[in-house]
């Protein structure tokens, strides 16, 4: 990270602030990924269709923090690519987040995802994720070793897709173990009247532990889709879950050890039967500063439910440069 100290007062917006120690921080990446996909479809030639992939990804972030006269603690950040953002105001009575990403509230939700590339090798109809955005708005604080969030999402004048949310977590040392806990819930109103437009509900609940140099999460996630003629029998209506875990062994400052797993369940369109599980594994290994190298393996399998039934792997290799 790179990081230019600002004295001009004409950088500075936002009224009553003093830009004498101002800060603007730069930050980004550069990947080169190759991935390898095996599995049981029939591939379409006539398509073009290969089981391997090459790509080269360059990031650029930009942050601005600074604290006015009064005390409040002002940051903002940037990132170029994406062409999106986000700042907040902070104070002794907690902080306001505003992001463009629609991830303002950033409390309670987890996957357990420990390995740094999963259900990279196809894209199933549910893969165990929590399904919370968060929103453009949030309130946060923090009181001891709790945190709690609420936050509101708006998509715009022609929709009632608007999401609220709501998380909290506990974070602890327990004779010698480092604990957290965590909680996140949203709601996301169907985006009109029609008949097959679906409310969306998601929640999920974790927990995770860290002792030396081993770490283990465990997550529970749901997603529930609710036609608003209440269809349960329908297209688009969905009642998923999933228990996700993760495992992680530092085996050293530079090289870690990864596993995690994802068993899902659910209905969907009144069809019980939907499944969808995933075992992966991953070594994470950073060469110089700056210099890291990933590499992970997954294995899935997704029957049922109405769905594609499919299983195969994927092997993914990423050389990453940050600074």
């Amino acid at each position: 990270m790179r990081k230019i100290l600002l004295a001009s007062t004409a950088l500075v917006a936002v009224a009553g602030i003093s830009a004498a120690s101002a800060e603007i921080s730069f930050s980004g990446s550069a990947d080169f990924t190759y991935t390898s996909i095996s599995d049981d479809q029939t591939d379409n030639a006539s398509a073009g269709e290969n089981g391997t992939d090459m790509t080269a990804d360059s990031q650029l972030a930009a942050s601005y923090s600074t604290t006015t006269d009064t005390g409040l603690a002002i940051s903002v950040a940037y990132d170029v690519d994406a062409n999106s953002g986000d700042w907040s105001i902070a104070g002794d009575w907690g902080t306001f987040t505003f992001d463009e990403g629609s991830e303002a509230m950033g409390t309670g939700a987890g996957d357990a995802d420990s390995v740094s590339n999963m259900s990279f090798g196809m894209s199933p109809t549910y893969g165990g994720g929590n399904g919370i955005n968060g929103g453009e708005i949030a309130y946060s604080n923090t009181v001891g070793p709790i945190s709690f969030a609420i936050g509101f999402g708006d998509v715009g004048t022609s929709s009632t897709a608007n999401e609220t949310s709501y998380g909290a977590s506990y974070s602890a040392s327990v004779n010698g173990a480092d604990v957290s806990i965590g909680y996140a819930a949203a709601n996301t109103s169907a985006p009109s009247t029609t008949a097959s437009a679906t409310d969306v509900s998601a929640s999920s609940m974790n927990v995770g532990v860290t002792v030396g140099s081993i770490g283990v999460a465990m997550a529970q996630n749901a997603t529930k889709n609710d036609r608003v003629d209440d269809n349960a029998s329908a297209t688009g209506s969905q009642d998923m879950k999933s228990t996700n875990f993760g495992v992680t062994y530092a085996v050293s400052d530079s090289l870690t050890l990864e596993a995690a797993s994802i068993a899902a369940t659910g209905t969907i369109a009144g069809d019980s039967t939907y499944k969808y599980d995933e075992s992966a594994y991953g070594v994470a290994y950073t060469i110089a500063s700056g210099l890291s190298l990933t590499v992970s393996y997954s294995d899935f399998t997704q029957s049922g439910g109405g769905q594609t039934d499919t299983s195969g792997s994927a092997t993914m290799v990423d050389l990453s440069v940050s600074f």
